[in-house]
């Protein structure tokens, strides 16, 4: 059964021009690359720094929140997720980009981090280039070093399996759950320094000790759009629609809105603390956002789109049901994401009394989603995007016999 399926699969990956596709992609990136050196060099170098830096913020944690859906589905040994695992692991060749991209800050780092040329005595021992470029490369490098030894694992069985030998498959389960929990503790660990580095340093005196954990749930939160919208396409382009039923979708989008209220929850309880307390140095960061231009409007927006909209939305099942449309609420979410990363960043960078979003901003982040994209088309060109070795993809189907019908 499960042979049939993957050869039905690849025979629908085959008639995919992967070519086209991943050309689009590095069309993509190269505009974006273009745009960030004319506005670097020829424009506002502050603002394509701030562009550049949202950007990252946005795609690690999207690139490393979709990840981490694999991992937690073998750590609790889940099985409604497995026909997505695969999809789920598909971000794995973006996730060396992040520890790469970390060269630009480093060089641009006077820059970007105020504290490289005004240092304070009291945050130097964290706040030193060393130390900082230091924590964040071997952070990264670490957890992209267990993401890929979870693929190998996982990738190694599947071909092993269709060559007809089971040699060595319990052995790789073993490992692929071992990663899999060290992914884990890792990704809460390292999505923090991220967020605590790349964007609260960026003001001296704001500090809360949820927002790692409030940036790291947020990433999930897009990771799982991500897959929503990763799914459509596979059911669509790459004949799986027998292996990703409508069971798997309505499970993606009853997560999609739990993570959404979880989100929510933390940003409130995040808010209320500082509203609560009323300290200058943690108010004025609320204050800058949400009451004063250009970012007030923003803030509101960011709190319908991101928040309020996808909490009604998703609240029905008809929508979790239906594979286009669950994806276009996920690229809404997506979307709204990017406009809360460019908030939480762009205030602390740049200096204006207009909204600085404008059409290079979005020709950068254009350029991220081609890089973006050109890795997982890489991927899934590859390697088998269903996990026919794993011996709980058949529980997966069983209380679900109809297909997806597509609209």
């Amino acid at each position: 059964m499960k042979g049939e399926m993957y050869e039905e699969i690849e025979q629908s990956k085959k008639s995919l021009n992967w070519g086209a596709l991943k050309a689009l992609s590095l069309l993509l990136f190269v505009a974006g690359a273009a745009a960030f050196v004319y506005q670097l060099f020829g424009g506002d170098a502050r603002r394509a720094w701030s562009a550049y830096l949202t950007n990252y913020v946005y795609w690690t944690g999207l690139g490393f929140g979709t990840f981490l859906l694999s991992p937690v589905l073998v750590a609790t040994n889940a099985t409604w997720g497995r026909p997505v695992k695969r999809l789920s692991e598909s971000v794995i060749f973006f996730l060396p980009v992040s520890f790469i991209a970390l060269l630009p800050l480093f060089l641009a780092r006077a820059d970007v981090f105020w504290w490289v040329l005004n240092p304070e005595e009291q945050k130097a021992p964290w706040l030193n280039t060393p130390f900082f470029f230091a924590r964040e490369g071997i952070g990264l490098l670490a957890l992209a070093l267990a993401a890929a030894l979870v693929v190998y694992n996982s990738v190694k069985n599947d071909l092993e399996f269709m060559k007809g030998s089971t040699s060595g498959n319990a052995e790789r389960r073993s490992a692929q759950a071992t990663f899999s929990v060290a992914y884990i503790i890792l990704y809460a660990f390292i999505m923090t320094l991220v967020s605590f580095d790349m964007m609260m340093s960026l003001n001296p005196e704001w500090l809360s000790t949820l927002f790692g954990a409030y940036y790291f749930v947020v990433s999930f939160y897009a990771g799982l759009a991500l897959l929503a919208i990763l799914s459509t396409f596979a059911v669509k382009k790459m004949g799986m629609g027998k292996t990703i039923l409508k069971k798997q979708f309505h499970d993606i989008g009853k997560l999609l809105f739990a993570f959404c209220v979880v989100s929510m929850d933390f940003f409130y309880v995040q808010f209320l603390v500082i509203w609560y307390a009323n300290i200058p140095e943690e108010t004025r960061y609320i204050l800058w956002r949400v009451v004063y231009d250009p970012w007030s409007a923003l803030a509101w927006t960011v709190l319908i789109c991101l928040f309020i909209i996808p909490f009604i939305v998703l609240l029905l099942r008809k929508i979790k049901m239906k594979p286009v449309l669950l994806s276009a609420m996920a690229v809404w979410i997506l979307i709204a994401i990017w406009l809360e990363k460019f908030l939480l960043v762009t205030p602390s960078m740049v200096k204006s009394k207009s909204l600085p979003l404008g059409i290079f901003e979005i020709l950068i982040t254009i350029g991220w989603l081609g890089l973006f994209a050109f890795c997982i088309l890489s991927f899934l060109q590859k390697y088998p995007v269903l996990a026919v070795s794993d011996p709980k993809l058949p529980e997966a189907f069983e209380t679900e016999e109809a297909k997806v019908h597509l609209a």
